[in-house]
């Protein structure tokens, strides 16, 4: 897809250009608008639920989330063949419908707001996938491949600051925790060595994920007079916010596996602590039906991608080693609908 290709840097440049050509012809006071008269009972400094405010208040927001082809994957490679690169990957995803709580606060010169996202619905049509690569004569020859449900469950936690720098353009700071765990059910193997086409019902294997992204970006929020294109009729501004950020994460996950293979009993347990970096871009309409009650429409993209080190360990041997060049990265995707309200 082409938003793999584009760079933090380009993304955040995409994000300030609108603002930076169109900003003379944005009046001065409360958010930039094309033709918004101040008498049409709705205050454009932003009552929106984003925290865009150039008053000052409480504002607060519920919505729901549908991810689209979103996914989480790690792979590391051979510990003492390190040419077998990768040796193993597995590939986790969702397509969840998700609950949104957002609160914050606005003032004149700054906003901060609290978002907290989780799981609704546990029913997932996609397969989790697991690929091995064992024959060390043909590394790049897949040998064995399994599926199962992943009955995923995901949290998001995302808390930011953001100063006005323009009446349309804020920075913005923040900090975004998301847990993504799995639980690998029913699975079906298939391979190309003899005596590894099985079944293993129930669960087979626990994958727990955790991503730290600190952030930093900018914020564009414009709003169109409605009024002024299609008369009395359509009164209220529609707001547009756009927000670009790139980000340094750090990640840990841990593979806990319940039965046993290569003569070690379970559990058998993987651990990656990895580093890396986020780009994100999110896109927001929003309308307002009362002066202080709105209803909006987001699109969301975050990219993540660390590598690092894999450590594993299998308790009732005492077994322990680490191998270097564990890759994990996500892409994810949602749209959301919301309501806000301002107080």
């Amino acid at each position: 897809m082409l938003y793999r290709a584009f760079p933090p840097a380009f993304i955040l440049v995409v994000a300030f250009i609108p603002a930076v050509v169109g900003a003379q012809s944005f009046p001065v006071g409360g958010l930039p608008s094309f033709g918004l008269p101040s008498s049409n009972g709705f205050n454009s400094g932003g009552f929106y639920g984003f925290g865009d405010a150039q008053g000052q208040g409480y504002f607060g927001s519920i919505g729901v989330r549908k991810y689209i082809n979103s996914f989480t994957s790690e792979q590391w490679p051979n510990p003492f063949y390190p040419y077998v690169d990768p040796e193993s990957r597995l590939e986790w995803p969702w397509e969840q419908v998700v609950g949104v709580i957002k609160v914050g606060y606005a003032t004149p010169a700054w906003d901060i707001r609290f978002v907290y996202a989780s799981t609704l619905l546990l029913a997932s049509s996609l397969k989790a996938q697991d690929s091995d690569w064992t024959d060390l004569n043909n590394p790049n020859q897949k040998t064995t491949f399994s599926d199962a449900e992943a009955k995923p469950l995901i949290w998001t936690f995302d808390a930011s600051l953001a100063p006005v720098l323009t009446p349309f353009l804020k920075g913005v700071v923040g900090l975004r925790i998301q847990q993504l765990r799995f639980t690998y059910t029913d699975m079906l193997q298939r391979s190309l060595l003899p005596g590894l086409n099985r079944y293993f019902p129930g669960a087979v294997f626990d994958f727990s994920q955790y991503y730290y992204q600190y952030y930093g970006g900018g914020i564009l929020t414009v709003a169109l007079d409605l009024g002024t294109l299609y008369g009395p009729l359509f009164r209220a501004p529609l707001v547009f916010r756009l927000q670009g950020d790139c980000g340094y994460v750090t990640g840990n996950n841990e593979d806990i596996h319940f039965i046993g293979a290569g003569g070690q009993p379970p559990p058998r347990i993987w651990n990656d602590s990895t580093t890396g970096y986020s780009w994100h871009v999110n896109a927001t309409i929003a309308l307002p039906i009362t002066s202080t009650v709105a209803v909006g429409v987001e699109g969301d993209i975050l990219r993540v991608w660390t590598g690092g080190t894999q450590h594993f360990s299998n308790p009732p041997t005492g077994i322990t080693f680490s191998v270097d060049g564990s890759k994990v990265w996500s892409d994810q995707m949602y749209v959301e609908v919301n309501g806000s309200i301002t107080f």
